[in-house]
């Protein structure tokens, strides 16, 4: 193609150039064909013999002169506008794409999706971007024009790595001979932003790192090798200043050893006499206890009693804890009926470990009162644990003339057991250990000791 548009000044009423006209039925296409016409007739009437004097369009010569101005005319334009192709600086936005689009990416539009196309905002951008394609194109598909066809798409600093290059010239390189038809692509980009009267250069993704990609994809189909593969990335680095150095020691501590020579302020098990066990067996509840802290495979040993003979040591049973539970089933959103031991009475919904009863203060409850539930599948005692809502705490330390609250959260106080007990049985003796860090259990050594004391 020329690099500059041809003399058009050749045929006598040409229209004015206009590089992004409207389409065939727009209306000012129809002003061009209607004056064209108009041309036409005129001259045609000029040159008619004197027993054709009509001016006017009436008579049936006229009619059919003018229908042939009007496909005249039409021709006339459309030469004129394709005329105007003859250079792809001015090529109209319409055909831009049929004639250099097509030649630079000749699959779009024939593979299944939606990104066949560049999305390149401006139409003499899409100009230059296609000129730069088609100069790319001729330069034949080497690193430096991969490169050169990435920096179309961004003005951020472009690096192309050839992993067999790499793998030849640098010592200790990670790539091999495997990689040889594989190379990468990394774009950094940056921004610089003024604080403080301080310019600072920021790296940051494109603002539109999709259609970023999408275009990257179109591009490298047209330009890389066939047989390549590439991987893509933004790549970003950080710059400290000053330069900082750094040590790193580890110290080991033997925790149990410390246990020995202080005291941890920590629980080893917890006891009670007021075990029970609901109806399912698998269940052992004591409202009186929290087992917040009891780990699953904790082991519960029942002292006295039927569920004393099942296994362990003797007459005492021995159970592994296999979930802490607040309630047998969970949530009921049902309004159940309830009592407590210090005279607080209604009805409450369950939700997780919390109690809701909207005409209640739960404020009014002391430390440790008991709560009876006495209808519904999560019948049973549960132990007040904690006020929830604003200005909360533990039961029993909120003033509750000054605040109300209406939800309350119980103890988790219910353990379930991996092996059913054998009967329900109440006022159960029982411990369960708590597994926190620093606690021994007793070991025993048989060990000859003498050579100690004598030489």
């Amino acid at each position: 193609m020329a690099d500059k548009p041809a003399d058009k000044n050749v045929v006598p009423g040409l229209l004015p150039q206009n590089p992004a006209p409207f389409g065939e039925d727009s209306q000012p296409r129809k002003t061009q064909v209607r004056g064209q016409v108009d041309r036409i007739m005129a001259a045609f009437l000029q040159v008619l013999p004197s027993n054709y004097v009509s001016q006017i369009t009436g008579p049936l010569y006229t009619i059919q002169f003018q229908a042939a101005a009007e496909r005249i005319a039409d021709f006339q334009v459309t030469a004129q506008e394709i005329f105007s192709d003859s250079g792809y600086d001015y090529t109209r936005s319409e055909v831009l794409y049929q004639i250099i689009g097509a030649m630079v990416f000749p699959d779009a539009g024939l593979r299944a999706g939606t990104g066949d196309w560049p999305s390149i905002s401006g139409d003499l951008t899409y100009r230059e971007f296609l000129q730069r394609m088609v100069e790319l194109l001729l330069a034949g598909a080497t690193t430096a024009t991969i490169k050169s066809g990435v920096e179309l798409l961004t003005d951020g600093i472009v690096q192309v790595l050839e992993k067999s290059v790499a793998a030849r010239t640098t010592p200790g390189s990670a790539w091999t001979w495997a990689d040889q038809h594989t190379f990468e692509i990394s774009v950094t980009e940056s921004r610089t932003i003024t604080v403080g009267g301080v310019e600072i250069t920021l790296e940051d993704f494109p603002e539109d790192p999709f259609t970023f990609v999408n275009n990257l994809e179109i591009v490298m189909r047209a330009l890389k090798p066939a047989h390549t593969l590439y991987d893509f990335r933004f790549l970003f680095t950080e710059n400290f200043a000053p330069f900082f150095s750094d040590s790193m020691t580890l110290d080991m501590e033997t925790y149990y050893y410390q246990d020995w020579r202080r005291y941890c302020l920590g629980s080893r098990q917890i006891t009670g006499t007021e075990g029970v066990s609901l109806n399912d067996r698998t269940l052992f509840s004591d409202a009186t206890r929290d087992f917040a802290k009891v780990l699953p495979g904790a082991d519960l040993f029942i002292e006295a009693g039927p569920n004393s003979s099942v296994g362990g040591r003797g007459q005492i049973g021995h159970y592994v804890v296999d979930e802490v539970r607040a309630f047998p089933v969970g949530d009921d959103a049902t309004a159940r009926a309830y009592t407590t031991v210090s005279g607080l009475s209604g009805t409450v919904t369950v939700a997780g470990d919390v109690l809701t009863d909207t005409s209640q203060n739960w404020a009014l409850a002391p430390e440790g009162d008991i709560l009876t539930i006495t209808e519904g599948s999560n019948a049973g005692s549960y132990r007040l644990k904690t006020l929830v809502g604003l200005n909360g705490g533990p039961v029993g330390t909120v003033d509750g003339t000054l605040f109300t609250f209406t939800q309350v959260r119980v103890a988790h106080s219910i353990l379930r057991l991996q092996t059913r007990m054998p009967v329900e049985r109440t006022d159960q003796s029982y411990t369960v250990q708590v597994d926190r860090l620093g606690v021994q259990v007793p070991r025993s050594r048989a060990d000859d000791v003498s050579s100690y004391f004598f030489r």
